[in-house]
């Protein structure tokens, strides 16, 4: 597959992603989704997995407060995915990860302040005059194709144009560099992880918790691998619950 439709590819699967995440909310915006996909484009589904599992857990327990925009994980997701795909290391996908991440989150929030500030306005015109074509063009089709614009287009743009420089870069950082931009990322996730543990008030699904900790830490398994084990894990406990249920 050529580089030119990769990229296509995976702008669109970014777009995807941001039309899921304004309209029907089913979490296939989420990268333990989008960067597997971008990964299968990119030839590489394994590295896709592996960016998509260190970049979900990194924004795991990322919440909107009030007006404040997080940094966006459907972008930062793709285009790491890609990234790490083109350099043959899930760590120079997870080190980008964080950077993108960023630069999508002022995307979002000047497309939030000003963008959608006039689409809001027309789409509140139409509504004063009950315009059905109106309201629905200001509220699902232009919006959807600024979506696109605002990250689709970018998107396409960083893998097409982007990737070039950004091995050359990459080449020229020491790896040790790498490891440990890497090494840092994994401790947001460990963040992640733990603010998502603290809003678990059942001591009863810890142990499951310390089970995937040995798995990791004394037995050297990635995070794909602790995945299995964890969809095990729940297996058993909801066929526990199920047969007793039936014997009462």
């Amino acid at each position: 597959m050529s580089l030119l439709l990769q990229a296509v590819l995976v702008s669109l699967v970014v777009w995807i992603g941001f039309l899921d995440k304004a309209f029907l909310h089913t979490f296939i915006y989420r990268p333990i989704i989008v960067a597997p996909v971008v990964g299968l484009i990119m030839g590489n589904v394994s590295i896709g997995l592996e960016v998509g599992v260190a970049v979900e857990t990194m924004f795991l327990a990322m919440v909107f407060v009030g007006t404040a925009v997080p940094p966006d994980e459907t972008v930062s997701s793709g285009l790491a995915a890609a990234y790490a795909c083109l350099a043959g290391s899930a760590a120079v996908g997870i080190a980008t990860a964080l950077p993108i991440a960023i630069i999508g989150q002022i995307f979002r929030q000047t497309r939030n302040a000003t963008i959608y500030e006039f689409t809001v306005k027309r789409m509140e015109h139409y509504a004063q005059e009950g315009n059905t074509h109106g309201i629905i063009m200001y509220t699902t089709i232009i919006p959807s194709i600024i979506e696109y614009l605002c990250f689709g287009l970018p998107t396409f743009i960083g893998v097409y144009f982007g990737a070039e420089y950004i091995q050359d870069f990459i080449n020229f950082i020491p790896k040790e560099v790498i490891s440990g931009i890497a090494a840092g990322a994994g401790l947001i996730g460990a963040v992640g992880v733990a603010l998502l543990l603290g809003t678990i008030k059942d001591k009863t699904t810890w142990p499951y918790f310390l089970v995937g900790f040995f798995v990791a830490s004394y037995l050297g398994v990635n995070m794909i691998g602790v995945a299995v084990v964890a969809i095990v894990c729940v297996a058993l406990n909801y066929y526990k619950d199920k047969l007793s249920q039936e014997e009462e």
